[in-house]
């Protein structure tokens, strides 16, 4: 793992090369919905195959599960190989797109769904324009620097803000639809800190391990989001909350397949994971997990009774 996590750290300053050489210049753009609310610009995938090439000629043996991949990559069933570097190029393509140094490209590797090892690079206001947060699995999580001219990187340990109760004037993340749908519950209604919105999952993860953010909240991050960043704020001493599909009670993150010892899972169907997350130190991340309440619709309590009765008509026509 130590030897894993040297070449993410790596390629994650790679990354943050390709990407600050593309960043505020014009480029050329693809848009993966109708609605042109989630573009992929030539800086995703410049990065993203910087990546894949130097894992494949490093590691052969390892597969790759990337956010930038060909249709026939999304269908495929092939099953996952047992080391698995999955990739972010860029997490934030909008900020990135809009000229906002708010975004992220994010390395996570996992061994039979573990998460062992991470590095993510961040831009940030500091020599070399930016940083990244590595760590492997027991070793802790530390910032290092990007080289510059004429010195070396240094390399600081990171950890998140410590505390038994959210502070209100201290930032938090949170998705930007959350108070439209949801509220905090067991006196944390005003006091729950001060909500910031960032567009980049991985970049608030990297934030919280750093102690930046308090603790952040992500509705339904997929795993080339959410893989590097959650174990960097594990090692960093903090604890990130998650249920799976089907479970009703919170539980800190562990494997990101639990099954994967009975049945080794696919890579569409890793592809198609998703999971709530809630990251922060160990006392706060299970505190705001457990008081986070989805707030009352009568239109959501009255769409099952409307497909119910749709049901119903189709039969009787039948």
């Amino acid at each position: 793992m130590r030897e894993i996590e040297r070449h993410a750290v790596e390629l994650a300053r790679g990354a943050g090369g390709i990407l600050a050489a593309h960043f505020g210049r014009q480029i050329a753009v693809e848009f993966k919905d109708e609605q042109q609310r989630d573009p992929v610009t030539a800086a995703d995938k410049t990065t993203q195959a910087f990546l894949a090439a130097e894992i494949v000629r490093r590691f052969p043996s390892h597969g790759i599960l990337g956010e930038e991949a060909t249709e026939e990559e999304q269908q495929s069933e092939e099953l996952a190989r047992d080391t698995l570097w999955v990739l972010d190029p860029l997490d934030g393509t909008t900020n990135f797109l809009n000229g906002l140094p708010v975004f992220a490209s994010s390395i996570g590797v996992l061994h039979r769904g573990w998460p062992v090892a991470a590095a993510l690079y961040v831009p940030w206001p500091a020599a070399g324009g930016g940083f990244v947060l590595h760590c492997r699995r027991g070793g802790g999580a530390r910032i290092a620097s990007l080289p510059v001219s004429g010195g070396g990187a240094d390399d600081a340990p990171a950890r998140v803000l410590e505390t038994e109760r959210p502070i209100p004037n201290r930032l938090i993340g949170l998705p930007g639809y959350f108070g439209v749908a949801n509220r905090f519950t067991g006196g944390l209604a005003g006091k729950a800190g001060e909500p910031r919105t960032t567009g980049s999952i991985a970049y608030e993860l990297a934030m919280t391990a750093r102690g930046v953010m308090q603790y952040a909240i992500f509705g339904a991050p997929r795993m080339w989001d959410m893989a590097g960043g959650a174990l960097a704020v594990q090692e960093a001493g903090g604890t990130v909350m998650t249920r799976f599909r089907g479970e009703r009670r919170w539980h800190p993150l562990e494997s990101l397949a639990p099954s994967w010892e009975e049945k080794t899972p696919t890579m569409k169907e890793l592809r198609a994971w998703t999971a709530p997350l809630v990251a922060g130190n160990r006392h706060l991340a299970p505190l705001i997990a457990n008081n986070v309440r989805r707030r009352f619709s009568l239109r959501a309590r009255l769409r099952p009774l409307a497909r119910a009765l749709r049901g119903r008509r189709g039969r009787a026509r039948r």
